[in-house]
């Protein structure tokens, strides 16, 4: 997720417009349901599915979903039918799986946060996320996978080393990093070693998650040449690490703000000046945040390709399908920017089905894929950004508050 309001706190309200969870209640879906056969053959060997080679991949973060599920979340397709969501959403042409982990697991790492935020114990950790990896995998999907090298939430403004690494801040700082460029080469290894065991491997891994300001602070920084130095460093750990495993595997950098040529111009020169290696460029593109339209976007991602030559995944991508939460309360995008589509149900179908014809026009195949923020994350008891936050995204999903399937659903059959 981007932008200043990421985590879930000090939200607004619009009070013009009393739209609360019982009037979105009644809102119509679409026709997406699971009915349709679908060719998902598994893969074999342990290898990746390439993107190149399977076309514009299109799909979304399925991270939250055992969360939700678990505190009593239920998913129905158009019709009211109970469904495994996952398989729906295969059906229906979603083909590729975001999947975010955090470095703490176990009863005896318990994670820490910024300001001690965390998430209940068993969730978007190591053996959660490789439970998600075979469930998306035999449902024939891609696996893009995130590597936050935190115990909780990072960005452009946070990047908190895990805790179980936290000794090396006793260290002068050169011996710290040596410390932290191997533990990251140990983790990432470990990881794509497991993946591979269970013939998972993914199609992507993105080191970090919108690094603009790099990983590890402060050590990983970006605002100095020195700390730049040591950021490239982590990077060539993971690189190498995913690559020993995994050489098909596509390894991406993944920065916020899409339609901000200065950033991504400055990132990705000074990456290239410090030899920070990477096959993909990662970018977040949400209206609200970056307040460009599609068009806009697509002819920076066009620029971007010709400038650095590589090719691009959109990372995160969310838009309202209406206005307020199920709470009655604005979420975390308080419009959907300047696109011309409406906080409706047929206004995100027809905001998705725009998006992937017109990235997949962006010239020379520039723009591998789409990854969605956040399909799954229904209302449920208890779940929220964190262990007692709010649910900031119940407006943006694919499914509506009840879990039906939304008619955006359908706009993968496009894809």
């Amino acid at each position: 997720m981007s932008g200043t309001r990421k985590d879930g706190r000090g939200l607004s309200r619009r009070t013009a417009l009393a739209l609360g969870a019982a009037g979105a209640a009644g809102l119509a879906v679409g026709s997406a349901t699971g009915a349709e056969a679908v060719d998902r053959r598994p893969r074999g060997g342990g290898r990746p599915r390439r993107g190149a080679d399977d076309g514009f991949a299109a799909g979304g973060d399925l991270t939250m979903l055992n969360w939700v599920e678990s505190c009593g979340g239920r998913y129905y397709d158009a019709d009211g039918r109970r469904v495994d969501p996952v398989k729906l959403m295969a059906a229906n042409g979603m083909d590729i799986a975001r999947l975010r982990v955090y470095t703490a697991t176990g009863p005896d790492h318990p994670r820490i946060g910024h300001p001690g935020s965390y998430l209940p114990e068993g969730f978007q950790d190591e053996p959660d996320m490789l439970r998600t990896a075979r469930r998306v995998a035999a449902a024939g999907m891609r696996i893009q996978l995130t590597l936050h090298y935190s115990d909780y939430w990072s960005n452009g403004l946070i990047q908190d080393i895990p805790k179980d690494w936290r000794a090396v801040t006793s260290l002068p700082e050169a011996r710290a990093v040596a410390a932290l460029e191997q533990h990251v080469r140990d983790y990432t290894h470990a990881l794509m070693r497991k993946l591979e065991a269970q013939g998972t491997l993914p199609d992507y891994v993105s080191l970090g998650n919108e690094t603009a300001g790099g990983i590890l602070f402060p050590y990983g920084t970006t605002d100095s040449d020195a700390h730049w130095g040591h950021f490239a460093r982590f990077v060539r750990a993971g690189y190498e690490a995913v690559k020993a495993v995994s050489p098909a595997t596509r390894v991406i950098l993944h920065l916020d703000d899409a339609g901000n040529m200065d950033k991504y111009e400055w990132f990705f020169s000074t990456a290239a000046a410090h030899d920070a290696p990477y096959d993909v460029i990662g970018s977040s593109y949400y209206p609200f945040w970056t307040r460009k339209d599609i068009p806009t976007v697509c002819a920076f991602f066009d620029e971007l390709y010709g400038r650095f030559g590589k090719k691009i995944m959109v990372m995160e991508t969310g838009v309202n399908w209406t206005p307020l939460t199920h709470e009655g309360v604005e979420g975390q995008l308080t419009d959907n920017g300047p696109v011309p589509y409406p906080e409706t149900p047929q206004g995100q179908k027809d905001f998705l089905t725009d998006l992937f014809a017109q990235l997949k026009r962006v010239a020379g195949g520039a723009v591998l894929g789409n990854l969605y923020w956040d399909p799954v994350m229904i209302p449920a008891p208890g779940v929220g950004w964190e262990v007692g936050g709010p649910n900031v995204v119940s407006n943006t999903t694919l499914f509506d508050f009840q879990g039906r399937a939304l008619p955006a659903l359908a706009a993968y059959r496009t894809a």
